[in-house]
């Protein structure tokens, strides 16, 4: 363990901009008087390596706390050198990277904090206090602020993932810039390359000018691609120069989610907590904004909470990332468009994401049209696509509903052969390889002890339901809500999952379909011997109903449509059979979802998958066998009245040690 502080009371994963605005913010507040804090990163920052811009008001708060840092600032922008517009009573803001290295040493210095040069390599918690673990130690402490690189989750075919590269040259010139006080944000009088190419012009002190070369693509620009560019466009408009240092970066830019770890006490902050912009790049005000957020709620003694996005400009990032990775040469009329037909201080409230719907859609009308709508058709169809397994679900549970109304007998075969079929095909494959989940190796082989192990589980399930039939009925409730929840959670990924969310959406799915059939519910348990839900079959109705509406108003808050989708499938089948409906649920979105994590998870097909679980679904079926065996000599007299009660028996039996292998899978893929 790391021997000092013995308590770090905060440890700083990253020594960037986004730990230095928190530390500015925390200082404000009075929060780090008398605190151990430690920050970790493998730099010293000792080199000005990159850039940071922002627009505000000047008498905005961001601007009166970081005017120390601002080396320069100007009041008129202009694009592809057109004349140039006032920003009013905004100003443009440029703070050099190395102001804020400064200003970090300088706190670490007044408060005598502890820095160490070394990489993360893992960070943990147990009990409410998190480990870092670095190259040589690990080090302790109750809050953790992670500002490392983010990790993307899959993309999906309407995400995108550029890169905004830049390389830019500090330059002299020999003809002085005609305006000192105006940026050229946007210079797209370059060749485009296959990619949104152009150029940045920033006045700086003492006749000094940083010219820098951006592309919007998915190849990083280099220095040899860079380099006659910028050589031709300073000799251009410049003349001679001198170049006295060079600039060089890459910033993400994806619509990608990211792939938070939900750590407890680690705060994502900085790129980690989705602080750039994905379409242009600018993150300087969201860390900002995000720091002061965390210093307040730190202050109050409240947990901090992540950047919240709005959805509707999530969304329009995402159409112009499609557009950029997918019709790149459309990157420079519309972004010349933009520029060119709306005032700038519109234009930069809507890249502020301050903008109204009504004003986005005079904005919308001054682009080119076509390439937008294409990109709402991407991602209409991805969405589609992503959605068609409980979009199919929910169709069968119609189709169902309407044969069970119009004709019972076809109904009958129909949904005995989904039944069956259902079955045999996922429902007890996706429970029998549970023989690989330990390995994850396709030719492992099937252990004895393993069978044995397996075996003894049921029966020991199974002598449960026989001795104390009560205590089996929970059991089985409890273990099965919270499988069904972690499975279905895990699928659906909604905001920070735990335990207790997996067991609540576990316990909303059986209780919708148990109370929707508490006439059928009660038989079942009437005939295993232990107590029957006490409605009637109106009041079993209307708390399946209330709990419906439970489960897709949790949906809706999650912002899951697969979510919702589920809950209103589940709703609808409530008006089928008990078999039926539990059947739907159970093999269409449960085992569907458990098959799509194993054929993930252990990189297998849905064909070599299927072979794997083959033996152990022979004999789970053998098993049943045995169970209609027992029947019919009278071994299991009080179960015999309901067919119905020896499937969800079986169910129970065989499911038991498959909960605790998945269990374990899951926990093993989190990690």
């Amino acid at each position: 363990m790391g021997t000092f502080p013995p308590n770090i009371d905060f440890l700083f994963v990253g020594a960037g901009a986004s730990t230095t605005l928190l530390l500015m913010s925390m200082e404000k507040h009075g929060l780090l008087k008398d605190k151990h804090i430690l920050i970790i990163d493998p730099d010293t920052k000792n080199n000005n390596d990159k850039t940071y811009c922002f627009w505000s008001q000047t008498n905005e708060l961001i601007s009166l706390r970081c005017k120390h840092l601002v080396s320069h600032q100007w009041n008129e922008i202009s694009v592809n050198r057109n004349p140039q517009e006032t920003l009013l009573s905004n100003h443009y803001f440029h703070i050099p990277a190395i102001h804020l290295y400064k200003e970090l040493r300088r706190l670490i210095n007044q408060y005598n904090f502890k820095r160490i040069n070394s990489h993360v390599l893992d960070i943990s918690s147990v009990n409410n206090r998190v480990f870092v673990k670095t190259e040589n130690e690990t080090w302790e402490s109750s809050l953790v602020f992670d500002s490392r690189p983010p990790k993307y989750l899959p993309l999906h075919k309407d995400d995108a993932y550029l890169l905004q590269s830049f390389i830019g040259y500090v330059i002299k010139t020999e003809l002085p810039i005609s305006n000192n006080n105006c940026v050229d944000l946007m210079d797209f009088n370059v060749h485009q390359q296959s990619s949104t190419q152009f150029v940045y012009v920033l006045p700086l002190e003492d006749g000094k000018t940083l010219v820098e070369l951006t592309r919007f693509g998915v190849d990083k620009i280099t220095p040899i691609e860079a380099g006659p560019i910028l050589h031709q466009y300073i000799l251009n408009r410049f003349g001679g120069y001198q170049i006295l240092s060079t600039e060089i970066g890459c910033i993400p830019m994806t619509s990608a989610d990211i792939d938070f770890e939900n750590i407890p006490s680690v705060i994502p902050i900085g790129t980690t907590a989705g602080a750039v912009k994905p379409s242009t790049g600018y993150a300087f005000k969201n860390m900002f904004h995000h720091a002061e957020k965390i210093a307040q709620s730190l202050k109050k003694n409240e947990a901090p909470q992540g950047i919240k996005k709005s959805s509707r400009f999530r969304f329009y990032d995402r159409l112009l990332l499609l557009i950029l990775t997918r019709q790149p040469q459309m990157g420079k009329i519309i972004f010349e468009s933009l520029f060119k037909k709306n005032k700038i201080k519109s234009v930069l409230g809507f890249l502020d994401e301050k903008t109204s719907l009504y004003q986005d859609c005079k904005i919308f009308m001054t682009l080119p049209i076509l390439p937008f709508l294409k990109s709402v058709g991407w991602v209409f169809t991805s969405r589609i696509q992503r959605i068609k397994t409980p979009l199919a679900l929910l169709l069968v549970t119609f189709l169902l509903l309407i044969f069970f109304t119009l004709t019972p007998v076809i109904f009958n075969w129909i949904q005995l052969l989904i039944f069956i079929g259902g079955m045999f095909l996922i429902g007890i494959p996706h429970g029998a390889v549970d023989h690989l989940l330990e390995t994850g190796n396709m030719n492992s082989i099937i252990k004895k002890s393993f069978v044995l192990n397996y075996l003894a589980l049921v029966f020991f399930n199974f002598a449960l339901w026989l001795i104390v039939p009560i205590i089996a009925l929970l059991f089985f409730i409890g273990y099965s809500a919270w499988h069904f929840g972690q499975t279905d959670l895990l699928e659906w990924q909604p905001n920070k999952i735990n335990g207790s969310k997996n067991f609540s959406w576990g316990i909303l799915i059986l209780g919708i379909i148990l109370c929707g059939h508490v006439l059928e519910t009660n038989t079942i348990l009437e005939n295993m011997n232990v107590w029957k839900i006490p409605f009637t079959e109106n009041q079993g109705d209307g708390v399946s109903m209330l709990l419906s509406v439970t489960a897709l108003t949790w949906a809706i808050i999650e912002q899951r449509l697969k979510m919702f989708l589920c809950a209103i499938t589940i709703a609808m089948s409530i008006s089928l059979p008990l078999i039926t409906s539990f059947g739907i649920y159970f093999i269409g979105q449960h085992s569907m979802s458990g098959w799509l994590h194993l054929k993930k998870g252990l990189n297998f097909n849905n064909v070599s998958l299927f072979k794997k679980a083959l033996p152990f679904t022979l004999g789970a079926l053998l098993l049943l066998v045995v169970f209609l065996f027992m029947l019919k000599y009278d071994y299991l007299s009080h179960l015999h009245e309901h067919v119905v009660t020896i499937f969800f028996v079986f169910i129970s039996c065989i499911s038991f040690p498959h909960v605790i292998a998945m269990s374990k899978f899951y926990k093993k893929k989190s990690n």
